[in-house]
C-alpha cells in the first residue's frame, strides 16, 4: 500500500532522531516505541512511520504484526499538538493491512484511542479491549523496599538473595514460566503460532534481561543437584536511555509472574523489590526510572505494587486482535 504523501513517512534506522525526540517528551510512556526502533539495525520498509515530517513528527508508530503508536494525541503540557485526523486515518490504513491475528494495538491510552476507531472503520475487530492499564513508577528507595519486604515476609527472605538475571543454559527453566505468564495474561499459548515467542524468551535471557528466582519446586531454596523450578520471574521488556552517556535511563518491566502454588506468601514482594534494585544497578543507574503497566482488573497485582510504593504516571491501553 502506498503511503499518502504529507501524512505518513517511512523512517529508516539512520533517521530516527526526530522520532526519538518525540518519545523523549515523555520517556516513561515513550520507552516502548524507543526500544522497538533501537533494537534492530534494520527493518522492512514501512515498519516504522512518522506522521508528518520525520525530523519533527506529529506522531509515530511501529507497525508490524502489532501496532505501537505514540504521540497521536496532544500533550499540551509538553508542547505537543498531536496528529491531524487525516494523518491518523493514514496510519490506520497503513497498519490495518499489516496487523495479524493475535496481534494487538498497545501504548499510551490516548494514542490507542485516537487510532482504534479508524482501524475499526478499516474492518478490524477486537478480541478484547483493555482501556485502563495504570502506568506505574517504582520508588527510588529500593534498599528500603527490600528490607521492608523481608521484614514482612521473613520466610521468603531468601528470594531477595536468590534473584538473578537468568543465564545461558537456564532458558529451559524460563520458557515454561514465560508461557504460563503469557497464556494467563493474553489467553492463548504463544508457542502455538511457531517459534517466535521462544526466540524472544531466549533473546531476553541472552541480553540478561530476564530476572528469576529459582526454588526446589516446593517454595524453598534449591539444594545442589536437586530439583529446580522458576518460582518468580520478571523481564525488562523495554529499555532506553534518552540521553546516552548520562545516568537516568528508563526501564519498563513486563511479564511479572509468580508460580501459582507460591502466591499469597509474600514472595513476589521480596523478589520484585530485589528486581527493581537489580535493574537499576545493571540497566538504568541509581537515578533511573523503573516502570510497568497493569490491568485495572488485576486487583492482586495492584495491591502488590501499591504496597511496594509504586505511583501512577499515566495510563496504557491494549486492544487484543
Amino acid at each position: 500500500m502506498r503511503i499518502p504523501a504529507r501524512h505518513l513517512t517511512c523512517v529508516a534506522p539512520a533517521h530516527t532522531g526526530g522520532l526519538l525526540a518525540l518519545c523523549a517528551l515523555d520517556p516513561v510512556s515513550g520507552v516502548c516505541l524507543a526500544q522497538q526502533v533501537g533494537r534492530w539495525r534494520s527493518w522492512n520498509d514501512g515498519d516504522v512511520v512518522a506522521l508528518g515530517r520525520p525530523a519533527r513528527p506529529a506522531g509515530a508508530a511501529w507497525a508490524t504484526g502489532s501496532l505501537l503508536p505514540f504521540g497521536l494525541a496532544p500533550r499540551p503540557g509538553l508542547g505537543h499538538d498531536g496528529a491531524a485526523r487525516r494523518q491518523v486515518q493514514a496510519l490506520a490504513e497503513h497498519a490495518g493491512a499489516r496487523l495479524t491475528r493475535n496481534g494487538s494495538v498497545y501504548g499510551p491510552a490516548a494514542d490507542v484511542a485516537a487510532v482504534w476507531p479508524h482501524l475499526a472503520d478499516c474492518g478490524l475487530r477486537s478480541r478484547e479491549e483493555r482501556w485502563v492499564q495504570p502506568l506505574l513508577v517504582a520508588p527510588q528507595e529500593t534498599g528500603a523496599l527490600i528490607r521492608d519486604a523481608v521484614r514482612r515476609h521473613p520466610a521468603v527472605g531468601w528470594a531477595a538473595e536468590s534473584l538473578h538475571a537468568a543465564t545461558l543454559g537456564e532458558e529451559e527453566l524460563v520458557l515454561p514460566a514465560s508461557i504460563d505468564m503469557f497464556t494467563g495474561e493474553v489467553g492463548y499459548d504463544p508457542t502455538s503460532a511457531g517459534g517466535a515467542y521462544a526466540r524472544h524468551v531466549n533473546w531476553l535471557v541472552a541480553a540478561r534481561r530476564s530476572y528469576i528466582v529459582v526454588d526446589d519446586g516446593e517454595g524453598h531454596p534449591p539444594l545442589p543437584g536437586g530439583p529446580r523450578r522458576v518460582a518468580f520471574k520478571v523481564d525488562v521488556g523495554a529499555l532506553w536511555n534518552p540521553v546516552p552517556g548520562r545516568e537516568g535511563g528508563v526501564a519498563q518491566l513486563t511479564g511479572v509472574w509468580t508460580r501459582s502454588d507460591l502466591r499469597g506468601r509474600g514472595l513476589a514482594s521480596v523478589a520484585l523489590a530485589a528486581a527493581i534494585e537489580a535493574v537499576r544497578a545493571r540497566h538504568v543507574g541509581a537515578r533511573g526510572t523503573v516502570s510497568l503497566y497493569v490491568n485495572d482488573f488485576n486487583t492482586a497485582a495492584l495491591g502488590l505494587y501499591g504496597r511496594l510504593g509504586f505511583e501512577r504516571a499515566g495510563t496504557f491501553a491494549t486492544v487484543l486482535l
